[in-house]
């Protein structure tokens, strides 16, 4: 399983744009991973999970289209060995809602200081798909 906590640390320490870039990018892909893993039409947060990874994969594209995402990951690969992420879909959504709503911050606060246009609106656009994210699997949305 993919692990959360991991990536959203490596969010908090990222320093400058394409360090964020590159960990929100990992952030959105570990973010539709985990919410595939636990997605269940069964399961009364179905039509909520389902939306929030839809807004993940939208995140994680708008990323990519950052001019200044960097080509290679700038991160050593995960170990085989991963620390256990949340299990039920109420720990799920709360590591996730945590990790969005970091990652719209970050991506907010390097985007005012981005000199390319293309990154401004990657930023600008990711945050947005993150807040959406944070939003319904808090029931703070519309």
């Amino acid at each position: 399983m993919t692990d959360i906590a991991a990536v959203t640390d490596r969010l908090r320490q990222a320093s400058g744009l394409a360090a964020v870039l590159d960990a929100a990018c990992d952030g959105f892909e570990d973010t539709l991973t985990v919410l595939w893993d636990h997605i269940d039409p069964a399961e009364a947060m179905f039509i909520s999970l389902l939306m929030a990874a839809t807004c993940a994969a939208d995140g994680r594209d708008a990323v990519l289209f950052a001019p200044s995402l960097p080509p290679h990951r700038r991160h050593a690969a995960p170990s085989a060995e991963t620390t256990p992420g949340p299990g039920s879909v109420g720990e799920v959504a709360g590591a996730v809602a945590g990790l969005c709503e970091l990652l719209a911050s970050r991506l907010a606060e390097v985007a005012v200081g981005a000199a390319d246009h293309g990154d401004q609106a990657a930023c600008h656009d990711a945050a947005r798909y993150a807040r959406q994210i944070h939003d319904v699997l808090t029931g703070t949305g519309p």
